[in-house]
């Protein structure tokens, strides 16, 4: 699936729009100023951290028409997690969404860098979209009990929010 909506291991700088389709999450994570898909954070030309994790898709969003310019080069940063279909071995070791608040954790504790290639701190007010791409399984069901999220009404999946880092929290079937 993942290669489906982008390539893997390429950036946005990489790859022409026609040759992806985010549009199929979100409509919104086609205009960004940049995209990593299997890249480690610490290669991200957009922050500086010494993080070796590789989230599958981080967007780094830009303003959009009627949008406030900030001080960051980025007004919100998505993190896009794909799961293996049908996979129901889940455990509190192996969660999906503390997976996804783990890549928050280190993008925030690094700094990221202006245009001008200046180091500024990630501020706590930015916030983050998380989406995890799986198949409701019962043992991901059991641990997202543990994190209190909200079952959609179709029940094809879970939302919720955050407030310790700032992020929205999806899980879409």
């Amino acid at each position: 699936i993942h290669q489906i909506i982008f390539p893997l291991r390429k950036t946005s700088n990489e790859v022409l729009i026609e040759e992806h389709n985010l549009w199929v999450l979100d409509e919104k994570l086609v205009y960004h100023a940049f995209l990593a898909s299997d890249k480690p954070l610490r290669t991200n030309p957009h922050i500086t951290t010494d993080s070796r994790k590789e989230p599958d898709i981080v967007v780094f969003d830009k303003a959009c028409a009627f949008a406030p310019a900030t001080d960051p080069p980025f007004p919100a940063i998505v993190i896009l997690e794909f799961k293996r279909p049908m996979r129901d071995d889940y455990t509190e070791d192996d969660n999906p969404v503390t997976q996804t608040l783990d890549y928050v954790r280190d993008i925030r504790e690094g700094r990221a860098k202006t245009q001008n290639g200046l180091d500024i701190p990630i501020g706590k007010n930015i916030p983050f979209f998380c989406y995890v791409v799986a198949n409701i399984t019962p043992s991901l069901t059991k641990q997202v009990e543990y994190l209190d999220l909200t079952e959609m009404p179709d029940g094809q999946g879970f939302f919720g929010f955050r407030k310790q880092f700032n992020a929205y929290i999806e899980i879409v079937s």
